[in-house]
């Protein structure tokens, strides 16, 4: 019996060290303190974190819809679809040797390929589950691409550090392209292999140009990190992206605020806007857009189309995996804009490919 106990204990003793090991290599290396001090140059770098442009509201506060909790998001049974929803499942031989002059690859939740003059930009492409450990945060929706099948990227932009944007197995399968990423993000990357030249860090209203291709980051109402000791010690960015002919607003995660409005004053109007949705609840109303305000926000950049993102493939939100989709139809019904709800893979040229609600084929 002592013998079978000490085995017992030898085992747990060893996965817990496993688990310890494998949650060090998925969150990654967070900024020294001495990276820290070159951010306290910027306004938005505050007593050694980076702080959003307006404060948050505290979380799980009040009486709200969809009521949820930290035990029931990674416990619970999943708000996903009852059966199986069309994706256009792609391949290496999916893509064009020579990307399109303007074509955009949903892939569900926030990640995406962009193909615009000629290049093409990889997006906060996560193809596992959100969280460092595969049996949280699961995803109920198979992604639409392998690793292995990814094409070549001339550039892979991240809108910030949070593992349902920035997954380490695929930023390390991307042997070329240019990374650009928010303050702080640098140290992780580095930290998995890749290496310093290539990556460029900008901060908000400062730009990347290369190629024809103009990246400028912007503001937005989040937070970061990937464990308990990193809190906003990287940046979060959302993304004006030009080239000679159009403009595209890419929206990292962001609760509501002026600030769209001031982007859309200063960059806009975009062609058009990649904007967030799904993960909101009434129990943090600050960090993410509810429906009604990813259509306000829309305006607010003056943007033509809405390409709605964040949704179809992990349950965040204690809530039903079409009602903010659907609830986004009924709010830009009488709107001066275009939505574009591509299937998850389809390739979408934004003024010609005509999109369908697709989610209600799993009423």
């Amino acid at each position: 019996m002592k013998k079978m106990m000490t085995v017992f204990i030898a085992f747990i003793g060893i996965t817990l060290t496993g688990l310890f090991l494998a949650f060090l290599q998925e969150s990654g290396q967070a900024p020294k303190e001495s990276e820290l001090k070159a951010f306290e140059r910027l306004p938005y770098f505050k007593n050694g974190q980076f702080v959003p442009p307006h404060p948050v509201h505290p979380p799980f506060t009040g009486d709200y819809e969809d009521k949820v909790s930290i035990p029931k998001l990674l416990m619970s049974k999943s708000h996903g679809p009852q059966k199986p929803v069309p994706i256009h499942r792609l391949t290496a031989s999916s893509f064009p040797e020579k990307p399109e002059k303007s074509a955009v690859y949903w892939l569900g939740h926030s990640s995406g390929i962009l193909e615009l003059s000629g290049k093409r930009i990889g997006v906060d492409i996560v193809l596992d589950n959100a969280a460092p450990f595969p049996f949280i945060v699961k995803r109920y929706q198979p992604a639409a691409i392998a690793r292995y099948d990814l094409p070549k990227m001339d550039f892979i932009l991240l809108t910030h550090n949070h593992y349902d944007h920035l997954e380490r197995r695929t930023v390390q399968s991307f042997k070329d392209g240019h990374f650009i990423v928010p303050y702080g993000v640098k140290t992780a990357l580095v930290g998995w292999g890749i290496k310093p030249d290539r990556i460029t860090e900008i901060g908000w209203r400062e730009t990347f140009e290369k190629d024809g291709l103009k990246i400028t980051a912007v503001e937005g109402v989040h937070f970061s990190g990937r464990s308990l000791s990193d809190s906003n010690k990287t940046l979060w960015n959302s993304y004006v992206i030009e080239t000679k002919d159009q403009k595209i607003f890419w929206g990292g995660d962001s609760g509501y605020s002026r600030h769209y409005a001031d982007i859309g004053e200063q960059y806009g109007p975009f062609d058009w806007a990649a904007l967030e949705t799904d993960a909101w609840n009434g129990g943090w109303p600050g960090i993410h857009l509810f429906p009604d305000q990813t259509v306000q926000a829309a305006l607010d950049l003056k943007a033509k189309r809405l390409l709605p993102i964040h949704w179809g493939v992990f349950d965040l939100a204690w809530h039903d995996w079409q009602k903010s989709i659907n609830r986004i139809v009924e709010n830009i019904k009488d709107k001066p804009i275009a939505l574009m709800t591509p299937e998850m893979g389809e390739k979408l040229i934004p003024e010609k490919t005509k999109t369908t609600f697709w989610w209600r084929e799993n009423d």
